[in-house]
């Protein structure tokens, strides 16, 4: 029988699944497709891409088979140097556009470089109606502080950074994000499988996937982290969507801090 998802985060004030689906470096688009429609139909309804991902249209193949694209919340990023210049933003969200099918719903800034310009630049974005939401990603204590500051009618919603079990420098940002209701969009939180003994000990206490305890450990930081991990295969999902339906004991929380 199939499961239901029964936790929820908020982005920008929208609610959206606890955790997404991202999309970097898809080895078999074919799986990926079906992966995306099983975790829509089970009520996922965040994915994310990005320009260099060169996955946008895998996401709008699938959202197009799904029927209702405008139930998924869809985040992107665009490259650095299509944020020096308004027209280039634009030209660059309207080829997002085409792709996905729909306009995306939050773009971040993916790698900056001078950070307060590239916001604005997406703030025009918005107001010209290519983005729905902005945000910022891959950034420290100072470049969010900058980008805070930056904007004027379109706040940053959401910081994309790598968190994860073992990575956890991004949590230094997490007391500004839930002061703000800023989202933490938490990249690679898997470590790409390569998980601790203490964690994979844990794992068989409570018997869980070690995968499901790693987002599980993260959904219980802060009510704004959101974990994206990717995956194209069936069984990794069941894993990921176990963490939706489930909770740690508090013993076992201890034992992994």
């Amino acid at each position: 029988m199939k499961r239901w998802i029964l936790k929820w985060r908020e982005i920008g004030g929208e609610k959206v699944s606890a955790i997404g689906l991202g999309s970097w470096d898809v080895r078999n688009p074919k799986a990926f497709l079906e992966v995306l429609l099983e975790a829509f139909s089970r009520g996922v309804n965040l994915v994310d891409t990005a320009e260099m991902y060169k996955t946008e249209p895998i996401i709008g193949e699938a959202l197009a088979a799904y029927g209702d694209k405008d139930s998924i919340f869809v985040t992107t990023k665009l490259y650095p140097w299509h944020l020096k210049d308004e027209e280039e933003c634009f030209k660059a969200l309207e080829r997002q556009r085409e792709r996905l099918g729909k306009v995306p719903d939050l773009t971040l800034v993916h790698w900056p470089e001078d950070i307060a310009t590239e916001v604005r630049v997406l703030e025009k974005a918005a107001e010209k109606g290519l983005t729905r939401m902005i945000g910022v990603s891959n950034v420290n204590k100072e470049q969010l502080e900058v980008a805070l500051s930056s904007t004027k009618k379109h706040p940053i919603v959401a910081v994309q950074n790598k968190y994860s079990y073992t990575f956890r420098r991004t949590e230094e940002l997490i007391p500004i994000l839930e002061e703000r209701n800023i989202a933490l969009q938490a990249h690679t939180p898997l470590d790409k499988g390569k998980f601790p003994r203490n964690l994979l000990e844990v794992a068989s206490e409570v018997q869980l996937p070690p995968a499901t305890v790693a987002l599980l450990f993260l959904l219980s930081r802060s009510k704004v982290v959101i974990p994206i991990p990717k995956t194209e295969n069936k069984k990794h999902l069941e894993e990921i969507l176990l963490a939706l339906e489930t909770e740690l004991p508090e013993e076992a929380l201890r034992k992994l801090e």
